[in-house]
Protein backbone atom coordinates (compact mmCIF):
# COMPACT_ATOMS: atom_id res chain seq x y z
CA UNK A 1 0.00 0.00 0.00
CA UNK A 2 2.93 2.47 0.05
CA UNK A 3 3.32 2.95 -3.17
CA UNK A 4 -0.38 3.66 -3.66
CA UNK A 5 -0.55 5.97 -0.74
CA UNK A 6 1.99 7.79 -2.44
CA UNK A 7 -0.01 8.06 -6.02
CA UNK A 8 -3.43 9.42 -4.45
CA UNK A 9 -3.23 12.00 -2.82
CA UNK A 10 -6.63 13.25 -3.68
CA UNK A 11 -7.12 16.34 -1.12
CA UNK A 12 -4.20 17.66 -2.55
CA UNK A 13 -4.86 17.05 -6.16
CA UNK A 14 -8.68 18.71 -5.73
CA UNK A 15 -7.51 21.32 -4.33
CA UNK A 16 -4.83 22.75 -6.96
CA UNK A 17 -7.41 21.61 -9.48
CA UNK A 18 -10.05 24.22 -7.53
CA UNK A 19 -7.34 27.01 -7.95
CA UNK A 20 -6.10 26.43 -11.40
CA UNK A 21 -10.43 26.30 -12.67
CA UNK A 22 -10.95 29.52 -10.66
CA UNK A 23 -8.55 31.59 -12.73
CA UNK A 24 -10.08 31.71 -16.09
CA UNK A 25 -12.90 31.32 -17.61
CA UNK A 26 -14.07 30.73 -21.03
CA UNK A 27 -16.85 30.94 -23.33
CA UNK A 28 -18.47 31.50 -26.51
CA UNK A 29 -20.50 34.49 -25.13
CA UNK A 30 -18.60 37.09 -24.12
CA UNK A 31 -19.36 39.56 -20.91
CA UNK A 32 -16.98 41.92 -19.75
CA UNK A 33 -15.75 45.52 -19.65
CA UNK A 34 -13.25 47.62 -21.17
CA UNK A 35 -11.16 50.42 -20.68
CA UNK A 36 -9.95 52.49 -23.53
CA UNK A 37 -6.72 52.99 -21.70
CA UNK A 38 -5.71 49.41 -22.77
CA UNK A 39 -5.67 50.72 -26.45
CA UNK A 40 -6.14 47.18 -28.02
CA UNK A 41 -8.52 44.59 -25.87
CA UNK A 42 -8.93 40.95 -27.84
CA UNK A 43 -12.47 39.52 -27.43
CA UNK A 44 -12.37 36.30 -29.13
CA UNK A 45 -11.51 33.87 -32.14
CA UNK A 46 -14.42 32.08 -33.25
CA UNK A 47 -14.62 29.21 -36.31
CA UNK A 48 -17.36 30.09 -39.09
CA UNK A 49 -18.77 27.03 -40.70
CA UNK A 50 -19.31 26.86 -44.48
CA UNK A 51 -22.29 28.50 -45.74
CA UNK A 52 -25.04 26.14 -47.35
CA UNK A 53 -26.30 28.81 -49.78
CA UNK A 54 -29.85 27.01 -49.76
CA UNK A 55 -30.59 27.52 -46.16
CA UNK A 56 -28.20 30.76 -45.75
CA UNK A 57 -29.32 32.16 -41.88
CA UNK A 58 -29.00 28.88 -40.65
CA UNK A 59 -25.69 27.89 -41.85
CA UNK A 60 -24.03 31.63 -41.53
CA UNK A 61 -22.63 32.81 -38.58
CA UNK A 62 -23.85 35.53 -36.18
CA UNK A 63 -21.71 37.74 -34.05
CA UNK A 64 -24.39 40.02 -31.97
CA UNK A 65 -24.52 41.80 -28.84
CA UNK A 66 -24.43 45.02 -26.73
CA UNK A 67 -21.96 47.47 -26.29
CA UNK A 68 -22.65 50.37 -23.92
CA UNK A 69 -21.16 52.79 -21.51
CA UNK A 70 -21.99 54.99 -18.48
CA UNK A 71 -18.85 57.85 -19.53
CA UNK A 72 -19.84 60.79 -20.76
CA UNK A 73 -17.92 61.28 -23.84
CA UNK A 74 -18.16 62.26 -27.75
CA UNK A 75 -15.33 60.13 -28.93
CA UNK A 76 -15.60 56.92 -29.73
CA UNK A 77 -13.65 53.76 -30.01
CA UNK A 78 -13.79 50.90 -32.49
CA UNK A 79 -15.29 47.02 -32.70
CA UNK A 80 -13.37 45.02 -35.52
CA UNK A 81 -14.61 41.42 -36.55
CA UNK A 82 -11.85 40.52 -39.60
CA UNK A 83 -10.99 37.29 -40.69
CA UNK A 84 -7.51 35.07 -40.72
CA UNK A 85 -6.37 37.43 -43.85
CA UNK A 86 -7.16 40.87 -42.68
CA UNK A 87 -6.81 39.73 -38.75
CA UNK A 88 -2.55 38.99 -39.28
CA UNK A 89 -1.65 42.52 -40.65
CA UNK A 90 -4.24 44.43 -38.21
CA UNK A 91 -3.54 42.49 -35.16
CA UNK A 92 0.84 42.35 -35.72
CA UNK A 93 0.35 46.29 -36.05
CA UNK A 94 -2.04 46.23 -32.48
CA UNK A 95 0.93 44.43 -30.75
CA UNK A 96 3.22 47.56 -31.84
CA UNK A 97 1.17 49.93 -28.37
CA UNK A 98 1.84 46.85 -25.89
CA UNK A 99 5.15 46.18 -26.62
CA UNK A 100 5.92 50.62 -25.84
CA UNK A 101 4.75 52.04 -23.05
CA UNK A 102 3.84 55.85 -22.22
CA UNK A 103 3.17 56.32 -26.02
CA UNK A 104 2.20 59.91 -27.23
CA UNK A 105 -1.05 60.62 -29.29
CA UNK A 106 0.87 61.10 -32.32
CA UNK A 107 2.72 57.81 -31.82
CA UNK A 108 -1.16 56.00 -31.11
CA UNK A 109 -2.79 57.63 -33.88
CA UNK A 110 0.40 56.00 -36.14
CA UNK A 111 -0.31 53.01 -34.83
CA UNK A 112 -4.33 53.39 -35.69
CA UNK A 113 -3.38 53.81 -39.39
CA UNK A 114 -1.18 51.32 -39.77
CA UNK A 115 -3.33 49.18 -38.00
CA UNK A 116 -6.29 49.69 -40.49
CA UNK A 117 -4.41 50.40 -43.72
CA UNK A 118 -5.21 47.01 -44.97
CA UNK A 119 -8.86 47.04 -43.93
CA UNK A 120 -9.58 49.80 -45.13
CA UNK A 121 -9.59 48.60 -48.85
CA UNK A 122 -12.34 46.60 -48.31
CA UNK A 123 -14.46 47.69 -44.94
CA UNK A 124 -17.52 49.40 -45.69
CA UNK A 125 -18.26 52.79 -43.81
CA UNK A 126 -21.26 54.79 -44.41
CA UNK A 127 -19.59 57.96 -44.71
CA UNK A 128 -16.07 57.08 -45.93
CA UNK A 129 -16.20 54.34 -47.96
CA UNK A 130 -19.73 53.82 -49.56
CA UNK A 131 -17.59 51.18 -52.18
CA UNK A 132 -16.48 49.40 -49.51
CA UNK A 133 -17.44 45.51 -49.45
CA UNK A 134 -16.77 43.89 -46.51
CA UNK A 135 -18.81 44.78 -43.37
CA UNK A 136 -16.31 44.94 -40.67
CA UNK A 137 -16.24 47.48 -38.37
CA UNK A 138 -18.91 48.77 -36.11
CA UNK A 139 -18.20 52.23 -34.09
CA UNK A 140 -19.25 51.79 -30.29
CA UNK A 141 -20.47 52.52 -27.45
CA UNK A 142 -23.39 51.98 -28.80
CA UNK A 143 -26.63 54.95 -27.84
CA UNK A 144 -28.10 53.08 -24.84
CA UNK A 145 -31.79 51.31 -25.65
CA UNK A 146 -30.57 51.82 -29.66
CA UNK A 147 -28.96 50.30 -32.78
CA UNK A 148 -25.33 50.99 -33.29
CA UNK A 149 -24.69 53.73 -36.02
CA UNK A 150 -23.45 51.34 -38.51
CA UNK A 151 -26.68 49.50 -38.35
CA UNK A 152 -28.33 51.28 -41.05
CA UNK A 153 -30.65 48.06 -41.92
CA UNK A 154 -32.80 47.22 -38.42
CA UNK A 155 -34.19 44.43 -39.80
CA UNK A 156 -30.85 42.78 -39.99
CA UNK A 157 -30.00 43.01 -36.09
CA UNK A 158 -30.85 40.58 -33.73
CA UNK A 159 -34.05 41.67 -31.63
CA UNK A 160 -33.19 42.79 -28.23
CA UNK A 161 -29.09 44.00 -29.26
CA UNK A 162 -27.70 46.73 -30.63
CA UNK A 163 -25.45 45.22 -33.44
CA UNK A 164 -25.54 41.98 -35.49
CA UNK A 165 -22.79 40.53 -37.68
CA UNK A 166 -23.83 38.00 -40.30
CA UNK A 167 -20.51 36.01 -41.95
CA UNK A 168 -20.93 34.27 -44.72
CA UNK A 169 -18.11 31.75 -45.59
CA UNK A 170 -19.24 30.07 -49.40
CA UNK A 171 -15.93 27.92 -49.99
CA UNK A 172 -14.61 26.82 -46.59
CA UNK A 173 -15.23 26.94 -42.85
CA UNK A 174 -12.33 29.79 -41.53
CA UNK A 175 -11.77 31.85 -38.16
CA UNK A 176 -12.82 35.02 -37.51
CA UNK A 177 -10.98 37.47 -34.67
CA UNK A 178 -13.22 39.91 -32.55
CA UNK A 179 -11.48 43.04 -31.37
CA UNK A 180 -11.81 46.36 -29.16
CA UNK A 181 -9.71 49.02 -30.49
CA UNK A 182 -9.17 52.85 -28.69
CA UNK A 183 -9.11 54.30 -32.59
CA UNK A 184 -11.66 56.05 -34.29
CA UNK A 185 -12.35 57.89 -37.74
CA UNK A 186 -12.01 61.34 -37.80
CA UNK A 187 -13.15 62.67 -40.92
CA UNK A 188 -12.34 59.78 -42.69
CA UNK A 189 -8.70 59.53 -41.19
CA UNK A 190 -8.13 57.03 -38.05
CA UNK A 191 -6.77 58.97 -35.04
CA UNK A 192 -6.06 57.49 -31.61
CA UNK A 193 -8.87 57.79 -28.49
CA UNK A 194 -7.14 60.13 -25.88
CA UNK A 195 -10.20 59.63 -23.41
CA UNK A 196 -10.77 57.33 -21.14
CA UNK A 197 -14.02 55.45 -22.21
CA UNK A 198 -15.23 51.73 -20.24
CA UNK A 199 -17.68 50.00 -22.02
CA UNK A 200 -19.79 47.14 -20.78
CA UNK A 201 -20.18 44.87 -23.48
CA UNK A 202 -22.44 41.25 -23.67
CA UNK A 203 -21.47 39.33 -27.09
CA UNK A 204 -22.83 35.90 -28.83
CA UNK A 205 -20.82 34.03 -31.35
CA UNK A 206 -22.74 31.18 -32.99
CA UNK A 207 -23.09 29.40 -35.79
CA UNK A 208 -26.89 30.16 -37.61
CA UNK A 209 -29.23 32.23 -36.98
CA UNK A 210 -30.29 32.47 -33.32
CA UNK A 211 -34.11 31.68 -33.82
CA UNK A 212 -32.88 28.61 -35.59
CA UNK A 213 -30.84 26.98 -32.54
CA UNK A 214 -33.78 24.17 -31.70
CA UNK A 215 -32.49 23.39 -35.54
CA UNK A 216 -29.06 22.52 -34.06
CA UNK A 217 -28.92 22.98 -30.40
CA UNK A 218 -25.63 20.81 -29.99
CA UNK A 219 -23.62 22.94 -32.79
CA UNK A 220 -24.92 26.27 -32.32
CA UNK A 221 -23.30 27.92 -29.23
CA UNK A 222 -20.06 26.23 -30.92
CA UNK A 223 -16.93 27.07 -32.87
CA UNK A 224 -16.71 24.93 -36.09
CA UNK A 225 -13.33 23.42 -34.17
CA UNK A 226 -15.14 22.40 -31.63
CA UNK A 227 -18.58 20.79 -34.25
CA UNK A 228 -19.13 16.93 -32.68
CA UNK A 229 -17.48 17.45 -29.32
CA UNK A 230 -20.89 16.92 -28.18
CA UNK A 231 -21.27 13.34 -29.53
CA UNK A 232 -17.87 12.69 -29.07
CA UNK A 233 -17.77 13.03 -25.46
CA UNK A 234 -21.68 11.38 -25.31
CA UNK A 235 -20.03 7.97 -26.96
CA UNK A 236 -17.21 8.01 -25.07
CA UNK A 237 -19.21 8.25 -22.15
CA UNK A 238 -21.78 5.85 -22.96
CA UNK A 239 -18.97 3.11 -23.52
CA UNK A 240 -16.95 3.81 -20.24
CA UNK A 241 -20.96 2.97 -18.53
CA UNK A 242 -20.77 0.09 -20.70
CA UNK A 243 -17.01 -1.63 -19.76
CA UNK A 244 -16.92 -0.01 -16.02
CA UNK A 245 -19.25 -2.65 -14.69
CA UNK A 246 -17.31 -5.26 -16.16
CA UNK A 247 -13.80 -3.92 -14.54
CA UNK A 248 -15.84 -4.20 -11.58
CA UNK A 249 -17.04 -7.59 -11.97
CA UNK A 250 -13.21 -8.59 -13.33
CA UNK A 251 -12.55 -7.32 -9.71
CA UNK A 252 -15.19 -9.38 -7.72
CA UNK A 253 -13.77 -12.74 -9.39
CA UNK A 254 -10.33 -11.49 -8.62
CA UNK A 255 -9.47 -8.91 -5.88
CA UNK A 256 -6.15 -8.42 -6.75
CA UNK A 257 -3.57 -5.43 -6.66
CA UNK A 258 -3.60 -5.31 -10.23
CA UNK A 259 -7.12 -5.64 -10.90
CA UNK A 260 -8.14 -3.12 -8.48
CA UNK A 261 -5.28 -0.43 -10.01
CA UNK A 262 -7.00 -0.38 -13.15
CA UNK A 263 -10.73 -0.49 -12.38
CA UNK A 264 -9.49 2.84 -10.47
CA UNK A 265 -7.72 4.19 -13.40
CA UNK A 266 -10.74 3.24 -15.70
CA UNK A 267 -13.04 5.13 -13.10
CA UNK A 268 -10.98 7.80 -13.10
CA UNK A 269 -11.11 8.10 -16.86
CA UNK A 270 -14.53 7.82 -17.34
CA UNK A 271 -15.35 10.14 -14.37
CA UNK A 272 -13.15 12.67 -16.62
CA UNK A 273 -15.12 12.08 -19.61
CA UNK A 274 -18.24 12.92 -17.67
CA UNK A 275 -16.88 16.00 -16.33
CA UNK A 276 -16.18 16.82 -19.38
CA UNK A 277 -19.53 15.84 -20.91
CA UNK A 278 -21.20 18.25 -18.71
CA UNK A 279 -19.33 21.13 -19.68
CA UNK A 280 -20.20 20.65 -23.34
CA UNK A 281 -24.00 19.80 -22.51
CA UNK A 282 -24.41 22.92 -20.85
CA UNK A 283 -22.10 25.34 -22.94
CA UNK A 284 -24.57 24.02 -25.74
CA UNK A 285 -27.58 25.49 -23.93
CA UNK A 286 -25.92 28.99 -22.49
CA UNK A 287 -22.63 29.28 -24.46
CA UNK A 288 -20.81 29.48 -21.14
CA UNK A 289 -20.63 26.27 -19.88
CA UNK A 290 -19.09 25.55 -16.57
CA UNK A 291 -15.23 26.02 -17.43
CA UNK A 292 -14.10 25.21 -14.35
CA UNK A 293 -15.50 21.49 -14.32
CA UNK A 294 -13.71 21.02 -18.05
CA UNK A 295 -10.33 22.08 -16.55
CA UNK A 296 -11.16 19.96 -13.37
CA UNK A 297 -12.29 17.16 -16.38
CA UNK A 298 -8.37 17.68 -18.18
CA UNK A 299 -6.77 17.08 -14.96
CA UNK A 300 -8.46 14.09 -14.04
CA UNK A 301 -7.72 12.81 -17.51
CA UNK A 302 -3.68 13.68 -17.40
CA UNK A 303 -4.15 11.78 -13.76
CA UNK A 304 -5.58 8.62 -15.51
CA UNK A 305 -3.28 8.95 -18.35
CA UNK A 306 -0.38 9.15 -16.08
CA UNK A 307 -1.52 6.23 -14.12
CA UNK A 308 -2.03 3.97 -16.98
CA UNK A 309 1.29 5.04 -17.63
CA UNK A 310 3.01 3.28 -14.55
CA UNK A 311 0.67 0.69 -14.94
CA UNK A 312 2.10 -0.85 -18.14
CA UNK A 313 6.05 -0.09 -16.32
CA UNK A 314 5.06 -2.04 -13.79
CA UNK A 315 3.23 -5.33 -15.91
CA UNK A 316 6.21 -5.17 -18.11
CA UNK A 317 8.66 -6.12 -15.06
CA UNK A 318 6.58 -8.79 -14.43
CA UNK A 319 4.50 -7.31 -11.14
CA UNK A 320 1.71 -9.82 -10.17
CA UNK A 321 2.35 -12.11 -13.14
CA UNK A 322 6.02 -13.56 -12.27
CA UNK A 323 6.70 -11.90 -9.39
CA UNK A 324 5.11 -10.10 -5.92
CA UNK A 325 7.42 -7.68 -6.00
CA UNK A 326 9.01 -4.91 -8.21
CA UNK A 327 12.23 -5.27 -9.36
CA UNK A 328 14.61 -1.93 -9.67
CA UNK A 329 11.60 0.06 -8.10
CA UNK A 330 13.36 3.09 -8.38
CA UNK A 331 14.01 3.08 -11.78
CA UNK A 332 9.99 2.23 -12.44
CA UNK A 333 8.75 5.30 -10.12
CA UNK A 334 11.88 7.62 -12.02
CA UNK A 335 10.52 7.13 -15.28
CA UNK A 336 6.81 7.64 -14.29
CA UNK A 337 7.84 10.40 -12.28
CA UNK A 338 9.64 12.66 -15.29
CA UNK A 339 6.92 11.29 -17.71
CA UNK A 340 4.08 12.68 -14.91
CA UNK A 341 5.55 15.82 -14.45
CA UNK A 342 5.98 16.59 -18.12
CA UNK A 343 2.17 16.05 -18.42
CA UNK A 344 1.73 18.56 -15.72
CA UNK A 345 3.60 21.08 -17.03
CA UNK A 346 1.75 20.76 -20.48
CA UNK A 347 -1.32 20.42 -18.63
CA UNK A 348 -0.64 24.24 -16.99
CA UNK A 349 1.18 25.33 -20.09
CA UNK A 350 -2.30 24.86 -21.93
CA UNK A 351 -4.50 26.84 -19.31
CA UNK A 352 -1.85 29.72 -19.36
CA UNK A 353 0.55 30.19 -21.98
CA UNK A 354 -0.76 28.62 -25.27
CA UNK A 355 -1.80 31.88 -27.32
CA UNK A 356 -5.82 31.16 -28.40
CA UNK A 357 -4.33 33.78 -31.29
CA UNK A 358 -2.40 31.58 -33.35
CA UNK A 359 -3.34 28.07 -34.81
CA UNK A 360 -0.99 25.70 -32.27
CA UNK A 361 -1.96 23.59 -30.15
CA UNK A 362 -0.60 22.02 -26.80
CA UNK A 363 1.46 19.31 -29.01
CA UNK A 364 3.35 22.01 -30.88
CA UNK A 365 4.95 23.64 -28.24
CA UNK A 366 8.03 22.46 -26.09
CA UNK A 367 6.48 20.13 -23.25
CA UNK A 368 4.24 18.63 -26.04
CA UNK A 369 7.60 18.10 -28.09
CA UNK A 370 9.54 16.98 -24.55
CA UNK A 371 6.27 14.10 -23.82
CA UNK A 372 6.50 12.98 -27.08
CA UNK A 373 10.62 12.41 -27.38
CA UNK A 374 10.45 10.76 -23.48
CA UNK A 375 7.34 8.75 -24.25
CA UNK A 376 9.83 6.79 -26.89
CA UNK A 377 12.47 6.64 -24.39
CA UNK A 378 10.39 4.69 -22.17
CA UNK A 379 9.17 2.51 -24.82
CA UNK A 380 12.76 1.03 -25.42
CA UNK A 381 13.14 1.02 -21.59
CA UNK A 382 9.35 -1.00 -21.61
CA UNK A 383 10.51 -3.27 -24.73
CA UNK A 384 14.12 -4.39 -22.79
CA UNK A 385 12.10 -5.07 -19.77
CA UNK A 386 9.43 -6.76 -21.28
CA UNK A 387 11.75 -8.94 -22.96
CA UNK A 388 14.30 -9.48 -20.06
CA UNK A 389 11.04 -10.55 -18.02
CA UNK A 390 10.23 -12.95 -20.92
CA UNK A 391 13.28 -14.94 -20.58
CA UNK A 392 14.44 -14.59 -17.16
CA UNK A 393 11.14 -16.72 -16.38
CA UNK A 394 10.36 -19.65 -16.71
CA UNK A 395 6.71 -19.08 -17.18
CA UNK A 396 3.70 -21.48 -18.33
CA UNK A 397 2.33 -20.99 -21.35
CA UNK A 398 -0.35 -19.29 -20.63
CA UNK A 399 2.19 -16.36 -19.37
CA UNK A 400 4.24 -16.24 -22.39
CA UNK A 401 1.51 -16.08 -24.14
CA UNK A 402 -0.17 -12.75 -21.66
CA UNK A 403 3.31 -11.30 -22.10
CA UNK A 404 3.45 -11.55 -25.85
CA UNK A 405 0.16 -10.53 -26.76
CA UNK A 406 0.59 -7.28 -24.01
CA UNK A 407 3.80 -6.41 -25.28
CA UNK A 408 2.37 -6.27 -29.15
CA UNK A 409 -0.40 -3.80 -28.34
CA UNK A 410 0.68 -1.72 -25.81
CA UNK A 411 4.15 -1.27 -27.95
CA UNK A 412 1.79 0.38 -30.89
CA UNK A 413 0.12 2.67 -27.89
CA UNK A 414 3.54 3.83 -27.33
CA UNK A 415 4.28 5.15 -30.36
CA UNK A 416 0.53 6.34 -31.60
CA UNK A 417 0.90 9.30 -30.11
CA UNK A 418 4.50 10.88 -31.56
CA UNK A 419 3.16 9.46 -34.61
CA UNK A 420 0.20 11.36 -34.53
CA UNK A 421 1.74 14.80 -33.33
CA UNK A 422 3.60 14.84 -36.48
CA UNK A 423 0.61 14.25 -38.47
CA UNK A 424 -0.83 16.75 -36.22
CA UNK A 425 1.02 19.46 -37.82
CA UNK A 426 -0.17 18.80 -41.44
CA UNK A 427 -3.95 19.19 -40.30
CA UNK A 428 -6.17 22.36 -40.22
CA UNK A 429 -6.46 24.07 -37.33
CA UNK A 430 -10.33 23.85 -37.80
CA UNK A 431 -9.81 20.02 -37.51
CA UNK A 432 -7.00 19.32 -34.92
CA UNK A 433 -8.82 19.67 -31.90
CA UNK A 434 -11.64 17.31 -32.89
CA UNK A 435 -8.61 14.24 -34.60
CA UNK A 436 -6.63 14.36 -31.40
CA UNK A 437 -9.74 14.35 -29.12
CA UNK A 438 -11.47 11.27 -31.12
CA UNK A 439 -7.94 9.38 -31.78
CA UNK A 440 -6.48 9.85 -28.27
CA UNK A 441 -9.61 9.03 -26.38
CA UNK A 442 -9.92 6.07 -28.76
CA UNK A 443 -6.98 4.68 -28.29
CA UNK A 444 -7.05 4.49 -24.37
CA UNK A 445 -10.67 3.29 -24.78
CA UNK A 446 -9.62 0.10 -26.69
CA UNK A 447 -6.24 0.06 -24.45
CA UNK A 448 -9.10 -0.59 -21.30
CA UNK A 449 -11.23 -2.97 -23.71
CA UNK A 450 -7.75 -5.15 -24.30
CA UNK A 451 -6.60 -5.51 -20.71
CA UNK A 452 -10.29 -6.18 -20.02
CA UNK A 453 -10.32 -9.08 -22.60
CA UNK A 454 -6.70 -10.23 -20.71
CA UNK A 455 -7.75 -10.28 -17.41
CA UNK A 456 -11.18 -11.75 -17.57
CA UNK A 457 -11.20 -14.19 -14.83
CA UNK A 458 -11.48 -17.35 -16.53
CA UNK A 459 -7.86 -16.09 -18.00
CA UNK A 460 -5.96 -14.29 -15.62
CA UNK A 461 -6.52 -17.10 -13.31
CA UNK A 462 -3.53 -18.84 -15.52
CA UNK A 463 -1.32 -16.31 -14.90
CA UNK A 464 -2.15 -13.79 -12.07
CA UNK A 465 -0.24 -14.36 -8.73
CA UNK A 466 -2.76 -14.17 -5.38
CA UNK A 467 -5.60 -13.63 -7.57
CA UNK A 468 -8.99 -14.32 -5.73
CA UNK A 469 -10.08 -17.73 -5.18
CA UNK A 470 -12.13 -18.59 -7.99
CA UNK A 471 -15.23 -20.10 -8.44
CA UNK A 472 -15.29 -23.91 -9.53
CA UNK A 473 -16.77 -22.87 -13.00
CA UNK A 474 -14.06 -20.60 -13.72
CA UNK A 475 -11.86 -23.46 -13.09
CA UNK A 476 -13.74 -25.83 -15.23
CA UNK A 477 -13.96 -23.54 -18.17
CA UNK A 478 -10.53 -23.07 -18.26
CA UNK A 479 -10.29 -27.20 -18.24
CA UNK A 480 -8.02 -27.31 -15.32
CA UNK A 481 -10.25 -29.27 -13.37
CA UNK A 482 -12.32 -32.09 -13.58
CA UNK A 483 -16.39 -31.99 -13.31
CA UNK A 484 -16.23 -34.66 -10.50
CA UNK A 485 -13.56 -33.05 -8.25
CA UNK A 486 -14.94 -31.93 -5.35
CA UNK A 487 -15.85 -27.67 -4.86
CA UNK A 488 -14.41 -27.85 -1.25
CA UNK A 489 -10.73 -28.69 -1.90
CA UNK A 490 -10.14 -26.43 -5.00
CA UNK A 491 -10.02 -23.32 -2.33
CA UNK A 492 -7.40 -25.24 -0.48
CA UNK A 493 -3.89 -23.23 0.36
CA UNK A 494 -1.18 -23.60 2.57
CA UNK A 495 0.81 -20.76 3.81
CA UNK A 496 4.06 -21.03 5.86
CA UNK A 497 6.75 -18.81 7.31
CA UNK A 498 10.12 -19.25 6.30
CA UNK A 499 12.83 -17.38 6.64
CA UNK A 500 11.12 -14.38 8.08
CA UNK A 501 8.74 -14.25 4.82
CA UNK A 502 5.63 -15.69 4.04
CA UNK A 503 5.76 -18.78 1.57
CA UNK A 504 4.62 -17.45 -1.46
CA UNK A 505 1.12 -19.33 -2.38
CA UNK A 506 0.39 -21.07 -5.32
CA UNK A 507 -1.51 -19.83 -8.28
CA UNK A 508 -4.79 -21.81 -9.48
CA UNK A 509 -3.30 -23.56 -11.91
CA UNK A 510 -0.78 -24.99 -9.68
CA UNK A 511 -2.96 -26.61 -7.46
CA UNK A 512 -2.55 -29.97 -6.89
CA UNK A 513 -2.34 -31.73 -3.64
CA UNK A 514 -5.35 -30.94 -2.71
CA UNK A 515 -7.53 -32.89 -4.89
CA UNK A 516 -8.00 -36.55 -4.26
CA UNK A 517 -8.07 -37.03 -8.25
CA UNK A 518 -5.12 -35.44 -10.29
CA UNK A 519 -5.21 -33.07 -11.92
CA UNK A 520 -4.86 -34.06 -16.04
CA UNK A 521 -1.90 -32.62 -17.96
CA UNK A 522 -2.96 -29.73 -19.62
CA UNK A 523 0.31 -29.91 -22.28
CA UNK A 524 1.39 -33.15 -23.77
CA UNK A 525 4.96 -32.33 -23.12
CA UNK A 526 3.71 -32.10 -19.18
CA UNK A 527 5.35 -28.53 -18.88
CA UNK A 528 6.17 -27.16 -15.43
CA UNK A 529 2.61 -24.96 -15.25
CA UNK A 530 3.70 -22.32 -11.71
CA UNK A 531 6.12 -20.01 -11.41
CA UNK A 532 8.96 -20.47 -9.48
CA UNK A 533 8.48 -18.77 -5.84
CA UNK A 534 10.29 -15.19 -5.30
CA UNK A 535 13.07 -16.52 -3.68
CA UNK A 536 14.04 -19.06 -6.27
CA UNK A 537 13.89 -16.41 -8.54
CA UNK A 538 16.30 -14.38 -6.27
CA UNK A 539 18.36 -16.95 -6.08
CA UNK A 540 18.69 -17.38 -10.61
CA UNK A 541 19.15 -14.08 -10.81
CA UNK A 542 22.18 -14.20 -8.34
CA UNK A 543 24.08 -17.12 -9.84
Amino acid sequence: MGLFSCIFRWNTCLYVCYILCVLCVRSERHQGSWSSKNFFEFVSKFGVQKTDLKNEDATQGFFYGNVTTNSKSNDVLTLVVVDSEYFSHFYGNASLAKDKANLNKQQRTNICKAMFKTIDKVAYDKDCKVDGTKDYLRRVPCPKDGLCDDEDTPSNVVPKYQFTYKIMDKQIPRYWYMSFVACYRNNCSWVSTEEDITVDYDIWLVNGDPIYKKWNPVEHQFSFEEHDIFETFLAFLGVYIIIVPFWFYVYSKQKHSLTRFLLVITCTEAFGILCNFVHVAVFASNGKGVYWLAVLGNAIDTLAQCLFMLSLLLLAKGWMITQHRIRGRKAVLSLWGVYTLLNCILFLWNLFEVDVISNKDEWQTWPGYLICGFRIVIMVWFIMELRHTFQSSRCAEDRLQFLQQFGAYFLVWFIYLPVLVILNTQFSALWKKKIMLCITNGADLLSYLILLHLLWPSRSILYLLKGEEPIPYDLLITGILDEDQEEVNVFKRTKSLRNGHLKAEPNHNTIVNGFQKSVKPRYSDEKHLALLSEEEEEEEEEL
